[in-house]
């Protein structure tokens, strides 16, 4: 059986070999790679989405890697070509696409249905499904009057990403779910969107397999930090960190040595180069870290590898998932992997991963007082912290056993060759 996937990015063992940068996302994606490559009758090539310039062909333990260079000036019919060309080379049995939203996506499908090659598509996220929470639930129309420049200039920047950035890639999204014959998913919040679009491909179930670091490090209270709070993503307005930064003076008042870490780069600097479109919502957060008198409760990490990801998960006290909308996501299943504490935002499809009360608690993502009454709950019970640890990483090592994903995935295959 040889299986063709597209992604987004150049996964990182292929990038080390190339000596280009790799992506710090998409770890679930060289995870899966590391099991399928171990199956006997199976050959697989990853083809990777590339910047102009990055056409290359190699092969690493039994896996090929493909570039699949564009840029935006390329012309759809050259892209079906340039997949075209790789299809021909490889001559897969069954492709798999990653990711919805991107012309390479599209110019596969309809290279592979020229040449009558059964194709899933894998759900990440459902861009229509995510487009009404892309401004973070902010009061946009309220702060685009407001007194405050900063306030104005926010609202504008995140009214015109959402509508200019965001919105055009829904398009393409919703054809190629509209032509799936298959699709793949991994819960109830994306079986329902995509079903929605179309109702008449058929459904597999996959969970992801998280990196290796998340399964082998344990949290403990014996080595926490007391009253410290870990956020995985603060960059985008959809991502919710302004809550949890609303939930702090209520939780400074009576853990004065409270400790928020967010992980990647401070979203706001002095003398930041960016894009103006790019800065808006760092504004807006900088304006508020002010306003409260909380900048000395937080600190931006910087970009961690897995294993720095996993090592501080094990040594906080609470990790919160503050997002909007959600479908899976990883960064709650490797927190509840090391059985770090947590507490997540019920949105998309967080609920399948966790119970509420049992294996994470859950808040209303807009409700920055129950996120902090949560967060409390934890930092001054012990027993409910063990509790939440122990069963959080029973649920995550069902969830994302690495054994029971790789075979449910190939159970797919089969069951597509088969028709």
């Amino acid at each position: 059986m040889k299986v063709l996937w597209i992604v987004n990015l150049i996964p990182r063992e292929a990038a080390e070999v190339l000596q280009i940068r790799s992506e710090v996302l998409g770890g679930w994606v060289e995870s899966m790679i590391g099991q399928l490559r171990n199956v006997g009758d199976m050959q697989l090539a990853v083809v990777c989405k590339a910047s102009p310039g990055q056409n290359f062909s190699i092969e690493i333990d039994g896996v090929k890697y493909y570039g699949l260079p564009y840029s935006s000036r390329t012309k759809p019919e050259e892209l079906e070509k340039s997949c075209g060309r790789l299809l021909d080379e490889f001559k897969p049995d069954l492709i798999q696409i990653e990711g919805t939203e991107f012309p390479h996506a599209k110019a596969m499908m309809n290279a592979g249905k020229q040449r009558s090659l059964p194709v899933v598509v894998s759900m990440q996220g459902i861009l229509g499904g995510q487009y009404q929470y892309q401004c973070g639930q902010l009061p946009v129309d309220e702060m685009m009057w407001s007194r405050s420049a900063t306030d104005i200039f926010a609202a504008w920047i995140l009214h015109l990403r959402k509508r200019v950035w965001f919105k055009p890639r829904m398009k393409p999204e919703r054809e190629i779910i509209e032509g799936a014959e298959y699709i793949l998913g991994r819960t109830t919040w994306d079986r329902a969107h995509s079903y929605a679009i179309n109702p008449h491909a058929k459904y597999y179930t996959c969970s992801r397999i998280l990196r290796e670091p998340f399964y082998t490090e344990k949290w403990s209270p014996d080595k926490m930090e007391r009253h410290s709070i870990y956020v995985g993503n603060g960059y985008l307005a959809l991502k919710g960190l302004h809550f949890v930064i609303m939930a702090l003076p209520q939780l400074i008042r009576e853990y004065p040595d409270v400790k928020l870490y967010v992980a990647g780069y401070k979203p706001f600097t002095e003398g930041d180069r960016r894009p103006f479109y790019k800065r808006g919502y760092g504004a807006y957060l900088k304006k508020l870290i002010r306003d409260l008198g909380v900048a000395e409760h937080i600190e931006f990490t910087g970009p961690l590898k897995a294993g720095e990801v996993a090592e501080k998960l094990a040594k906080v006290n609470v990790y919160v998932l503050p997002s909007a909308i959600e479908n899976s996501p990883n960064t709650l299943g490797e927190a509840m992997m090391v059985g770090t504490p947590s507490v997540s935002a019920y949105v998309g499809g967080v609920s399948d991963m966790a119970e509420d009360g049992v294996e994470a608690l859950f808040y209303r993502n807009d409700d920055p007082v129950l996120l902090a009454w949560n967060i409390k709950r934890i930092f001054d019970n012990d027993e409910l912290a063990r509790m939440l640890s122990e069963n959080g990483k029973k649920k995550a090592a069902e969830t994302h056993n690495a054994a029971k994903n790789a075979e449910a995935l190939l159970h797919c295959y089969h069951d597509i060759l088969r028709g």
